[in-house]
């Protein structure tokens, strides 16, 4: 018995049956390897070695690949007696391996001619009247060919003949694929454009070949694949016509009827396709045309206005429910922070002096926390220098170590401010030392947002929850307050609203529940919006140790607001700030740091160096909002091609971003994130509606659709080229 090499392992030049010598591959598809192989048998000629491999191994899937196999090449055989359908030479099989052999047409295939050259009609005809004889030949042999495209029609270079080849994918119709305890089913085969819909859906017909050949007519007459051409959106039907609109009358009703979608009103024969074909020129009237007309899908009430009205509409409810739940905030606030992160640090404010007490004060002192006596010292050395303010950020409500008596008696100079802490469920209040007068407290309490971050600040608070309650001031507050009184900056009531605070002509608005990117934020008291001048430079820094070494000097204290406070780390008194998300290191700020913060700004915002924090109204958000869900909705049922959809997107999405980064580096806070989903949520909501909607192609701008036009105007044609 003679060696068959497996197809995996041959090599080119080996051969199979000691018979076959491959030269070259020819292609490899989905069903089967082709080889161009020469037969050593038949004086070297040239053949044609199609291998197909199983898909699995076992002996029951083999058995029914092998009565496939040899169904197939008994077709072959009847078929190949044609003198346009390839000779099948030999089928044989080895070691659960199937190969064809069929005889090799040396000729061009009518896609190469197809990209060089659109044919004419005459060309088509004579195509057809070649064809369709071939297709008879192999409908009566009970075989469906079922991949009919240019690549697989061949021009003899011998005589100039049509050949039809790769019949790798026949079927005859009763063969069907049966596996133990399943389902009969049939594979789909064919190509994409020239397929009719009842091939792609497993179920082929004689007239699906006609379909096929139809479609690369049209190919040779429009040079456009047929997958490019326009489709009449109702019935499914091509509208090749407007790309060959030179094509005769006669012959675009005939390709009409070969082509048509529902098998109903195709040709059902080749016999009866080439009947009228060779009568073409007799067609003078469109019988056969007035059918009932198929749809493949039923055409909805085009309404496209409607997606463009709904689109918006949805988005900005949706939007707005969400905001008004406070689903967008944890986001805006993170989009806060990052702004605050990257805007210009503003300058040192050369007006506060801040004397910390760090870890290695503490070390050296060898306690948690300066004694009163420590303090008295310091408060002594600094108020030799004349400051206009001091303001002690420290409990000593009780005594620290030796020295409480001299302290109380240094805390009740005019300039000194001490604090207090307001208490809440979790802590409980603590209160100023009892030499220090009422209007020179302040309470050091700092609204903290959910996730633990603090980005405002509370001026005023109530004692309690009575209506004649003692209103409270901050320390920051009370610091200002006093460096500006020396400059005979008093606070007074607001001309327009009595109850808002105004310093030297700036009113500070009281922050409400809905500024900016907050949403049912704890607005109680009055507070306003905290601006960071920067993250580690706001304020000059002086240690204890430098103060009680006699370091500091008139140029760092006179005339400044000082504040001494722990910035150790071991005081606990620290807080999250929009600059610890990005911070690797000391990404807590100290509670002295945060006061020196707080009392810049309202200095600076007093003497009108520094705008406040402010916000647009609700209304105004809500307009901004639906505005852009509009214009979401506009791009989206105006724009048709992907790419400047896209580029509408980004244009939209980087003024979205631009307007509210500009509007915070004047001071304001504008939500980012509601209008932005509204713009980009309406825009492909109105384009998905668009594109469930059918193309309405349209000939000369009308509502009638292409395919009536086409075939009412072949009517006036035959009528004018038939009158009597």
């Amino acid at each position: 018995m003679p060696v068959i090499c497996p197809p995996d392992t041959v090599m080119i030049g080996t051969r199979l049956l000691e018979r076959y010598r491959l030269l070259r591959p020819l292609g490899e598809g989905g069903f089967a390897k082709t080889y161009l192989a020469e037969d050593c048998q038949r004086g070297n000629e040239y053949c044609v070695i199609k291998h197909l491999t199983p898909a699995h191994r076992s002996p029951q899937f083999l058995a029914t690949a092998r009565r496939l196999f040899e169904a197939e090449a008994a077709a072959l055989r009847r078929l190949g007696t044609h003198d346009c359908i390839p000779e099948l030479i030999d089928a044989f099989e080895a070691e659960g391996e199937f190969y064809l052999v069929q005889a090799y047409i040396h000729g061009e295939p009518l896609s190469e001619v197809f990209q060089h050259q659109l044919l004419s009609e005459a060309q088509m005809i004579e195509l057809l009247e070649a064809v369709l004889p071939i297709l008879a030949f192999i409908h009566k042999q009970q075989v469906i060919h079922r991949d009919i495209k240019p690549s697989n029609l061949m021009r003899r270079h011998d005589d100039g003949r049509l050949m039809l080849i790769d019949f790798g994918a026949v079927k005859e119709i009763t063969t069907q694929v049966n596996t133990a305890g399943a389902d009969q089913f049939t594979v789909s085969i064919g190509t994409q454009g020239y397929a009719p819909p009842e091939q792609l859906a497993g179920r082929p017909r004689y007239s699906s070949d006609l379909y096929a050949l139809g479609m690369t007519v049209i190919r040779g007459l429009t040079g456009r694949s047929p997958t490019e051409l326009p489709e009449n959106p109702t019935t499914g039907e091509l509208l090749w016509h407007l790309e060959a609109p030179e094509t005769s009358p006669e012959l675009t009703v005939f390709l009409q009827r070969l082509t048509h979608v529902s098998i109903y009103q195709r040709y059902a024969s080749a016999e009866a396709a080439l009947q009228d074909l060779q009568h073409l020129d007799t067609l003078t009237s469109l019988p056969d045309f007035d059918f009932p007309e198929t749809t493949l899908n039923p055409e909805p009430p085009r309404r496209p206005w409607l997606g463009a009205v709904i689109a918006p509409l949805v988005m900005a409810a949706i939007v707005l429910l969400i905001r008004q739940m406070g689903g967008w905030m944890p986001l805006e606030l993170l989009i806060h922070d990052r702004w605050v992160q990257h805007q210009p640090p503003l300058e040192q404010d050369d007006r506060l002096l801040l004397v910390e007490i760090t870890e290695a004060d503490l070390r050296e002192l060898n306690r948690t926390t300066p004694s009163d006596a420590t303090l008295h010292q310091v408060i002594q050395t600094l108020q030799a220098h004349d400051p206009r303010v001091i303001g002690l950020d420290m409990h000593r409500d009780l005594p620290q170590g030796e020295g409480h008596e001299a302290l109380l008696e240094t805390l009740a100079a005019d300039n000194i401010i001490a604090i207090q802490k307001l208490g809440n469920p979790d802590t409980e209040a603590i209160p100023a030392p009892v030499t220090v007068a009422p209007d020179r407290v302040g309470f050091n309490d700092f609204p903290v947002d959910p996730d633990g971050v603090v980005r405002r600040n509370l001026l005023f608070a109530a004692a309690d929850a009575s209506p004649d309650s003692e209103v409270l001031y901050s320390f920051g507050l009370r610091l200002a307050l006093a460096y500006l009184a020396q400059a005979e900056i008093f606070p007074v009531q607001s001309d327009r609203d009595p109850t808002v605070l105004e310093l030297n002509g700036t009113v500070f608005h009281p922050l409400q529940r809905h500024f900016g990117g907050y949403r049912n934020i704890d607005d109680a008291g009055y507070q306003v919006l905290l601006r960071y001048r920067s993250r580690d430079t706001a304020v000059q820094r002086l240690s204890l140790r430098a103060v009680l070494n006699g370091q500091s000097t008139d140029a760092l204290v006179r005339d400044r607001i000082v504040i001494i406070g722990t910035t150790a780390p071991s005081a606990k008194d620290l807080f999250y700030t929009p600059f610890s998300e990005a911070s690797a290191a000391d990404h807590l700020m100290a509670g002295a740091v945060l006061h020196a913060q707080a009392t810049s700004q309202i200095v600076s915002s007093a003497l009108g160096e520094q705008p406040l924090p402010w916000a647009l109204p609700e209304a105004v958000e809500v307009v901004w909002i639906l505005l852009w869900a509009a214009g979401g909705s506009a791009l989206g049922a105006t724009v048709h091609r992907p790419w400047l959809l896209g580029l509408g997107l980004l244009g939209g999405g980087v003024l979205l971003a631009g307007v509210p980064a500009f509007m915070f580096t004047v001071g304001g806070w504008m939500p980012l994130l509601p209008a932005s989903v509204a713009f980009i949520g309406s825009a492909i909501g109105t384009t998905l509606y668009r594109s469930y909607l059918p193309s309405p192609f349209t000939v000369e701008n009308t509502s009638t659709s292409a395919s009536t036009k086409v075939m009412s105007s072949l009517k006036t044609s035959f009528r004018e080229k038939h009158k009597p």
